[in-house]
């Protein structure tokens, strides 16, 4: 395993991080799950995210106390807005998203749930560029850090909204960005990469499969369940277009089964500025899957060059 470190936070983590959005999901086996998370961990990944609001957080601290893994286990979290919004929305002020109090209260709530007494990071789950200068959020945070009970400060975007974070890792207020990035999603390459190694700003990149489409199983179908999610966010014609464009991915570098989710992964780490991959992997034998991808290291520079034909989203 190699481990990169994570902005001005003094961390060194894992190129990946583990979500565990998945335990929370319905249908899942979570024996299986469970045994995932447990080798991942024996393997060396040293970073785990949760869900907003700290979801999975009671299994992952049953984990971390049976494995006696909480001492080197570094939890990403990210804290709920007390406002449901998206975007694009009137606008929400941070006093009423995050409240300083609101974020205080739900970390020392989640370092109890985790059984642990720092959080790798605590991260505002979404992200308005007017809240860099509202609110008491920011003050709060550096509180919680100047106290130990946090090691650094991070902000997550909305997908595809990668120049809303320019000015906040410019002023030097927070420690770690989360942006998507993917082989479809390059946008945060050209200006906000650039300015997190300027400013040590660590990057977390999420969705690297592209919520699963450049997973293998996904190249003829994406059979989502009933109730997740995406199955709503791969509408019909999103659907055709997204399943076309890994096909013609395939197809151009002579990619087969495991090939396209590998190199869909080692295109996210082949990039400097990124600290960690955070991937959900929910069976053990994906975990093996994915940890080969890690072994076969980043990508030939003619490889990434021919894949940035393949930018589509942003």
């Amino acid at each position: 395993m190699r481990f990169r470190g994570l902005g001005r936070t003094g961390l060194k983590v894992s190129e990946y991080t583990l979500g565990t959005s998945f335990l929370e999901r319905k249908g899942v086996d979570l024996a299986e799950a469970g045994a995932a998370v447990e080798l991942a961990l024996e393997r060396g990944i040293n970073a785990v995210e949760l869900g907003a609001g700290g979801g999975a957080a009671d299994a992952v601290g049953e984990i971390l106390e049976r494995t006696g893994a909480g001492q080197r286990v570094h939890v990403f979290s990210r804290v709920t807005s007390l406002v449901p919004f998206d975007l694009p929305s009137p606008h929400v002020t941070a006093q009423d998203a995050y409240p300083g109090a609101h974020i205080r209260a739900e970390t020392e709530a989640l370092l109890r749930r985790l059984g642990v007494e720092r959080l790798g990071l605590q991260q505002l789950h979404a992200w308005c560029p007017e809240w860099l200068h509202e609110g008491d959020w920011l003050e709060m945070l550096q509180r919680l850090r100047g106290e130990g009970k946090i090691a650094g400060i991070g902000i997550s975007l909305f997908d595809h909204d990668v120049d809303s974070a320019l000015e906040a890792v410019a002023s030097g207020a927070i420690d770690c960005v989360q942006v998507m990035y993917n082989i479809f999603d390059q946008g945060a390459a050209a200006s906000l990469f650039p300015l997190c190694a300027k400013q040590k700003v660590g990057v977390i990149a999420r969705s690297p499969l592209y919520f699963g489409a450049l997973a293998s199983q996904q190249q003829t179908a994406m059979p989502f369940a009933e109730g997740d999610w995406r199955r709503d966010y791969f509408f019909n014609e999103h659907l055709r277009e997204t399943r076309g464009r890994v096909v013609r991915l395939a197809r151009e570098f002579g990619l087969e089964g495991s090939s396209v989710t590998e190199t869909g992964l080692r295109f996210c780490f082949s990039h400097p500025a990124v600290s960690t991959v955070a991937l959900g992997m929910r069976t053990r034998r994906q975990v093996e899957a994915n940890l080969q991808a890690l072994d076969h290291g980043p990508l030939a520079p003619e490889t990434l060059a021919r894949l940035r034909a393949h930018r589509w989203l942003c």
